[in-house]
């Protein structure tokens, strides 16, 4: 839907971070957290580690989104604390794994009171633990709040420390980290985390790349997707 050049869209982002079981009690669940959120960007203006930034309750079975919607909103009628909630994958032993990834809850210690609220729903999750922090994949199933800059860059009206430009290709992981570090060394604007996001709209599948910094300007948005649409016609990707 679109309104006053604001786009709500469905889609998803799919990165690569390092994961580890978090140090606090899940009940015998497995709770995956992002030991360096956003590894892109250098700064350090990211949020400490007192509270959770992004965590996967990795689900004991595949289950539905309207299943993880449904439970999600019988949580929420009366879990005391805020928090966001989407379906999600992440890779665990070389495998991508079903989850839920929450977002936006003020600490730790409500996880557990989660974990047991949810079980209540029908929904149940691994019972395992990584011992060791790993680089692994992740890919959120998301609903995109966007305003367009120009024809082609967006930036997200809920998150203003993230951007999205369209590129004219579906590129593998592999290929996008590629130019990416190819291009980081020999552009001005270099301090950024990339990830990569779909749309799905009623005209077809819109790929892109998403930008992450504290303090966008959208003006560097516009430059990076020139210069990550260079590196792009001037790769080797197929046809």
């Amino acid at each position: 839907m679109k309104t006053n050049n604001i786009f709500e869209i469905d889609g998803s982002v799919i990165k690569k971070e390092i994961l580890a079981s978090i140090e606090h009690d899940t009940g015998n669940a497995l709770v995956l957290e992002t030991r360096k959120p956003y590894p892109g960007y250098l700064g350090s203006t990211i949020p400490d580690d007192l509270k959770p930034m992004s965590l996967f309750l990795v689900t004991d079975k595949k289950y539905t989104g309207e299943q993880i919607i449904r439970g999600t909103l019988k949580v929420k009628e009366n879990f005391p604390v805020q928090f966001d909630a989407t379906p999600a994958m992440v890779q665990v032993f070389n495998t991508m794994h079903p989850c839920i990834r929450i977002k936006n809850m003020a600490s730790y210690e409500n996880v557990i009171r989660l974990i047991t609220a949810y079980r209540k729903t029908g929904l149940d999750f691994m019972k395992d633990k990584v011992k060791e922090p790993y680089e692994g994949w992740i890919k959120v199933r998301k609903y995109f709040t966007l305003k367009e800059y120009t024809p082609g860059i967006y930036y997200d009206v809920n998150e203003p420390s993230k951007a999205y430009f369209e590129i004219p290709v579906n590129l593998s992981w592999e290929m996008f980290e590629k130019i990416t570090f190819r291009l980081k060394p020999n552009v001005d604007y270099n301090n950024f985390d990339a990830a990569l996001a779909v749309f799905f709209t009623p005209k077809g599948v819109i790929d892109a790349i998403r930008i992450y910094h504290p303090e966008i300007d959208m003006k560097d948005i516009l430059y990076l997707q020139s210069k990550y649409l260079e590196e792009i016609n001037r790769s080797d990707l197929p046809e």
